[in-house]
């Protein structure tokens, strides 16, 4: 049910970490379900190692193809948000979290990483679409600073 790297903190401590929002998501999961609690580089060559652990996820907790390619797509977003932005210059990981809410309504996926948070642009050009696809793509997406 878990595909987990065991060398991470237990996951209370580290939702204990995360924004309020977030430890929430994580406190109010069914770790009874398949759930997904790892760390990764923050490089180009995990992006598809992320993107293959969550269409996994999603086919074992019953989702349809149309929106586990819509989690999917949202979540490589986010993997390419951490590798471009957040650590530029320097090594860096990102830990993926996704499982079920406890009511099983909902099916939350946590992409978080500690590098520098940089506000988006105000004319990004021809780039720049990462955080609209996701909003999109998501009933809800929240981006925040670590506590």
């Amino acid at each position: 049910m878990l595909d987990d790297d065991s060398s991470l903190p237990p996951l209370t401590a580290w939702a204990d970490t995360l924004p309020a929002f977030a430890a929430e998501m994580v406190t109010n999961s069914d770790l009874n379900q398949p759930y997904i609690y790892t760390e990764l580089p923050a490089t180009p060559d995990q992006a598809g190692v992320v993107r293959r652990s969550i269409t996994g996820w999603a086919s074992r907790i019953g989702v349809s193809k149309l929106l586990a390619q819509d989690m999917v797509l949202a979540t490589d977003e986010a993997m390419s948000n951490a590798i471009e932005h957040a650590y530029r210059g320097v090594a860096g990981t990102v830990t993926l979290f996704a499982a079920c809410s406890s009511h099983h309504t909902k099916a939350n996926i946590i992409l978080g990483d500690r590098g520098v948070w940089r506000p988006p642009t105000v004319d990004p050009g021809f780039r720049g679409r990462g955080l609209s696809i996701m909003d999109k793509l998501a009933s809800s997406r929240s981006g925040a600073r670590p506590r």
